[in-house]
């Protein structure tokens, strides 16, 4: 076959064009540090950079996650502590109130500093975050938890639901807690009411933890439970019978015809007192400390409760606020775990994300030394195509003559 010098033009041309085709993707490649620019050139390839771009971008918002519910919990815990904290100096209080003498200056001041107390816990109850959100009002975090009605009550407008988080692929993580759960349906201190045939004088609870033993021991919240404890009071003696008929104990009473059990005191006003005293004990009630402390003030601001009954009102709020601290402790405990727990988390997405990265630069990057070395192969094949065509056709028959 004959090869005419067009064939050779052709031939020549299409060999530079190729060879300045693999010198711009070299190039490219030297310039970008990819390997490939698109599924043509690497299906394989572009299918696990997709995949892998993809979970580091998951990361990314896990992190923003995870630094955010960090955010809220560390917000809660420090309201929670301040709420410990100014129920500790209300508990401190109450405290130097049923021990001290309960003359008109010292219980003025009681009620003043409670009153203090409820503005402050109301206050931090109804805490906002950076964004105004109430960290407290469960999932319509747009309205305060508490509220102040025009009957002087406190209500709880927080529902029960909390928001959660994804912070991982298989992590998600409580970011609130709500006031329903923490500060409202706190138990109060437990309580009874009686009824004597033939009447006495007064009864009241004095000390609070004998009488909370007795409580646990015989209330039953079953329905239509008999929570009946009977006192059999005859000849200066009385006998003390559970809900089921059983003795459970007994005494004598006082001269001045006071009946002391298990907490409780009766006063007959009379040594030779006769007769049954029936002792019922009261369903468990929940409410929030707000309501509880500001029922001690009225109380206190009345002036109508006698020493007794002021002393038992004082114990029973002091009760009360020691199951709100309980329990307001134990959610900070549930926060503080929580908040710990995302630190761990967010340490190990990160080290996650690294390897995802690791990963999808392995596919999709070129090694520089690589790149350099297969950008001068093709530019010097280029040169030599083109100093050779350049030889080629610069001879014709009179150079052969």
């Amino acid at each position: 076959m004959r090869i005419s010098t067009s064939m050779q033009y052709t031939s020549q041309l299409r060999y530079m064009q190729s060879a300045n085709t693999r010198l711009d993707k070299a190039s490219e490649k030297y310039n970008t540090g990819l390997k490939f620019q698109n599924s043509g050139e690497d299906p394989s390839g572009m299918s696990q950079k997709i995949k892998y771009t993809g979970d580091i971008s998951a990361f990314e918002q896990y992190k923003l996650n995870s630094h955010m519910v960090a955010g809220y919990l560390s917000e809660e815990e420090t309201a929670l502590g301040s709420i410990w904290t100014a129920l500790s100096s209300a508990q401190s209080r109450l405290h130097q109130a049923v021990n001290g003498t309960h003359d008109k200056n010292s219980l003025t001041a009681l009620a003043e500093d409670i009153e203090q107390t409820i503005n402050q816990l109301y206050d931090l109850m109804n805490t906002r975050n950076a964004e105004g959100e109430y960290i407290f009002a469960g999932s319509d975090s747009s309205r305060p938890a508490f509220t102040l009605a025009s009957d002087g009550n406190y209500y709880c407008q927080a529902n029960g639901s909390v928001r959660y988080v994804q912070v991982s692929p298989t992590v998600v993580v409580q970011s609130s807690d709500s006031a329903l759960n923490v500060f409202q349906n706190v138990p109060l201190s437990h309580t009874m009411k009686d009824t004597a045939n033939p009447a006495i004088t007064s009864s009241y609870i004095e000390n609070f933890e004998d009488f909370n033993d007795l409580y646990n021991q015989f209330y039953s919240s079953k329905t239509g439970a008999n929570n009946d404890i009977t006192i059999e009071v005859n000849g200066g003696k009385f006998e003390v019978k559970s809900p089921n008929g059983n003795v459970i104990g007994g005494g004598e009473v006082t001269k001045k015809g006071v009946i002391e059990y298990k907490g409780m005191v009766f006063e007959t006003g009379d040594q030779n007192y006769n007769g049954n005293i029936t002792v019922t004990l009261d369903k468990p009630k929940k409410d929030n400390i707000l309501n509880t402390l500001t029922n001690v003030v009225k109380e206190i601001k009345n002036g109508n409760l006698g020493r007794n009954e002021l002393t038992q009102m004082l114990s029973e709020a002091q009760i009360s606020v020691s199951n709100c601290k309980d329990n307001v402790d134990m959610y900070r405990g549930q926060v503080g775990a929580r908040a710990a727990n995302i630190d761990n988390i967010i340490t190990s997405n990160e080290s996650l994300s690294v390897v995802k990265q690791t990963a999808r630069a392995g596919v999709t990057e070129i090694d520089a030394y690589e790149a350099v070395s297969e950008l001068l192969m093709v530019q010097n094949a280029l040169q030599v195509s083109q100093s050779s065509f350049a030889k080629i056709h610069q001879s014709n028959l009179f150079d052969y003559i």
